[in-house]
């Protein structure tokens, strides 16, 4: 059977791709009882500017529930994606630009669905925009935007007006909005997933965003 790929996907960068990639993932495998030893889940990053690797450095790789890989100029290797029957689902971490069109065109081949994260700022606008309407739409391939990195202290008029902005467009999104926690930015740095966090409500809030959002978007099991 086949594995999920799950492309996380946008033309702007800064827009939280890799931390919604790698904790998609930890809460995925979480939920599905992955055994480290024998991951049922994979990161794949295909970003030049390896913001993944960074992060997987700092990591100890042995206590990650899901694999990682960088892929870097091998697109057979991308295409293949779909074909590595050892993982359930597979999270593809993609560039913030079209660096490399002939790798991130094998990624949506083997894709099962995107996920196309925006920030909530005007500028993320067009970008989004075309990234569902260049890339996405012509593959016919299912997607949704993910308002992602909300910072409840600044109250909900950018929020509003980002959804306002959605629904005229008709692009699809999800009901689930990813905050911003602090604790996000510097588990990047520490080598954390959501799901190593310590424990506390904080945490739990943080760690909900992510589990909510795949839970939506209905990851858990095989693709037949």
């Amino acid at each position: 059977m086949s594995p999920r790929v799950h492309l996380i996907l946008s033309q702007k960068g800064g827009v939280g791709k890799t931390t919604l990639a790698v904790n998609l993932a930890a809460v995925v495998a979480q939920t599905l009882g992955s055994d480290p030893a024998e991951p049922t889940v994979l990161v794949a990053s295909i970003d030049p500017q390896a913001s993944a690797v960074w992060w997987a450095e700092r990591t100890n790789l042995d206590t990650l529930p899901f694999d990682f890989e960088q892929m870097d100029d091998d697109s057979d290797e991308v295409a293949k994606l779909n074909g590595r029957d050892e993982y359930e689902h597979i999270f593809v971490d993609a560039p913030g630009s079209l660096a490399r069109p002939t790798v991130l065109a094998r990624a949506m081949d083997a894709a099962t669905d995107v996920v196309v994260p925006m920030n909530l700022e005007p500028l993320a606008y067009a970008p989004t925009e075309k990234t569902v309407l260049d890339l996405v739409k012509p593959r016919n391939l299912p997607y949704r935007v993910v308002r992602n990195i909300w910072d409840r202290r600044d109250g909900r008029s950018e929020l509003d007006a980002t959804t306002k902005w959605l629904d005229e467009q008709q692009l699809l999104y999800t009901n689930t909005v990813v905050r911003r926690f602090k604790m996000h930015t510097t588990a990047s740095a520490e080598g954390r997933v959501c799901t190593q966090y310590p424990p506390g409500r904080t945490a739990a809030e943080a760690t909900n965003d992510f589990l909510h959002l795949a839970l939506e978007l209905g990851y858990g099991g095989r693709s037949s």
